[in-house]
């Protein structure tokens, strides 16, 4: 039987993996939208999709009910409490928690961060510059910044953690309001909102937030703060799409063969 993929978002990066999926076995169609609502379900029930694509992001449900849902392979980004209900009788595939997804999205991620400062005329190389976290992401623009000379540092918050940046070869420090942070800028990666105005000494420098939203600002609105959600999707959405296209067939393969 031939394929029907319902592809949904408004990130350039869906509408290429539309564009990339189709062929002789599959029939595509894309619905640009940021949520879904009756007009979703009308498409669903003409369609008739055999996998639906959901948004990294959550769409916003307008329905009490969503059509299609249980009659076809569902792959997900993030989902909400309004999401879970709905999916509670479904196994969709997570494909944010898929480990190759994850690297290679955080390689991208990094190499955009690098365009969004470049567009703005902000140099690194001998910058001293702060990132706090060290996931995936952390990892990446440690190691991008580093190859162009910049002076990093890594802010975390256990005894763990600083050795493991240390061992990287990266100075290790603990993330506290009462250790002194001097920086030409900072890029945080942890999507918490742990930054408060008690973190004085951080709060003199450029702040860029790469990690989701609503970001690290915890009641503070500072000026010189960036949040920069979707960097992949922003700066390089061809390669974005070309990262989730290799993700699902993967994903799906492995799934059909379980």
């Amino acid at each position: 039987m031939k394929e029907r993929w319902l592809i949904i978002g408004t990130d350039e990066r869906m509408k290429l993996l539309a564009k990339q999926l189709t062929s002789k076995e599959r029939t595509i169609y894309y619905k640009c939208t940021t949520k879904w609502d009756e007009s979703l379900n009308k498409a669903i029930l003409e369609f008739h999709p055999t996998i639906i694509v959901l948004p990294i992001q959550p769409l916003k449900i307008e329905v009490d009910e969503l059509y299609g849902i249980r009659s076809a392979q569902i792959f997900a980004g993030r989902i909400d409490e309004h999401w879970q209900k709905h999916l509670q009788d479904v196994k969709p595939i997570y494909y944010l928690q898929n480990e190759a997804f994850i690297w290679k999205n955080a390689a991208l991620t990094a190499e955009g961060f690098l365009a969004h400062l470049f567009v703005q005329r902000v140099s690194v190389q001998h910058k001293k510059i702060v990132i706090t976290g060290f996931g995936r992401v952390a990892k990446m623009l440690a190691l991008f910044l580093s190859r162009l000379k910049a002076n990093v540092q890594i802010a975390v918050r256990s005894e763990a953690q600083c050795a493991e940046a240390n061992a990287y070869g990266y100075e290790g420090m603990l993330l506290e309001a009462d250790v002194p942070c001097t920086a030409d800028l900072i890029i945080n990666t942890i999507p918490t909102q742990w930054l408060s105005k008690e973190y004085e000494s951080w709060l003199s420098c450029p702040i860029y937030d790469v990690a989701s939203a609503p970001g690290c600002l915890n009641n503070l609105v500072l000026s010189q703060y960036e949040l920069l959600p979707a960097l992949p999707g922003k700066y390089f959405p061809q390669a974005a799409a070309n990262i989730l296209y290799e993700t699902m067939l993967d994903l799906g393969r492995k799934d059909k063969s379980a």
